[in-house]
């Protein structure tokens, strides 16, 4: 099964495919071995035949993907949410899922101004960590919760202060959102509120980043309010599409 993996997974990377004898020897793999692999693929229609030598993957492994392509979409069609939102309030818009027990961020919308606190896409955190982590978390059992924040990293503070993602949680059950203003390795201050599916299960977390002078507290109130919003616009476009589907 490892040796497939990585079959599928360098043709991923190729361009223009490879033959049997580039793959096996690229992937440490006995030709025999690599022959068996891409025939079962072959037969799978996940992998084709090309110019009479070369592999390449073939339309068919969409088949096991689709799920995921399709989920993938439903989240692309919120971004101009996240863009509407950082122009609104002037601050960093970001949509971060988890995957597993990890948090990922996967769409971002930046600050309209010269100069603003922002974070990057696709690097993985503690799913427990920040305001974030509240917001993925909110409708997970305690137990669970309990057990993600001791699996932290030390240099996280997570586990040493697991009160900060029982209190976001419970502000998030509350009043619809969590701001977690500056206790995080960052520094930075953030506020978050989960995004459900039709089913109420959350899907994603909605943040806005910022600093002090972002956050003040004749602001949040006006923020919160602009964060919900976006939250009910971007389960509209989720769920929406999910029935179209």
């Amino acid at each position: 099964m490892e040796k497939a993996v990585a079959v599928l997974t360098r043709l991923g990377e190729s361009e223009g495919g490879l033959t049997q004898a580039e793959l096996a020897a690229a992937l440490d793999i006995a030709p025999s071995s690599c022959y068996r692999i891409l025939q079962t693929l072959l037969e799978a229609d996940w992998v084709c035949k090309i110019g009479g030598t070369r592999y390449d993957l073939s339309f068919g492994i969409l088949g096991a993907v689709r799920k995921l392509t399709d989920r993938n979409a439903r989240y692309e069609a919120m971004l101009p949410v996240l863009e509407e939102l950082a122009a609104q309030t002037g601050l960093c818009c970001k949509l971060s899922v988890r995957r597993g027990e990890f948090q990922l961020p996967i769409l971002r919308a930046e600050s309209p101004r010269p100069m603003a606190v922002s974070g990057r896409v696709g690097v993985r955190f503690p799913v427990a960590e920040g305001s974030v982590g509240a917001a993925l978390l909110a409708a997970a059992p305690a137990a669970e919760v309990e057990r993600l924040g001791q699996s932290c990293a030390e240099s996280t503070g997570v586990a040493e202060a697991p009160e900060l993602v029982r209190d976001g949680i419970a502000a998030i059950r509350r009043r619809g959102f969590c701001f977690n203003r500056g206790r995080n390795r960052w520094r930075v201050d953030a506020m978050s509120s989960p995004v459900l599916d039709a089913e109420g299960g959350v899907i994603a977390a909605l943040t806005l980043l910022g600093c002090d002078e972002d956050f003040r507290d004749d602001k949040l109130p006006e923020l919160a309010g602009k964060l919900l919003d976006g939250v009910k616009k971007c389960e509209r476009i989720y769920n929406k599409e999910q029935e179209l589907r």
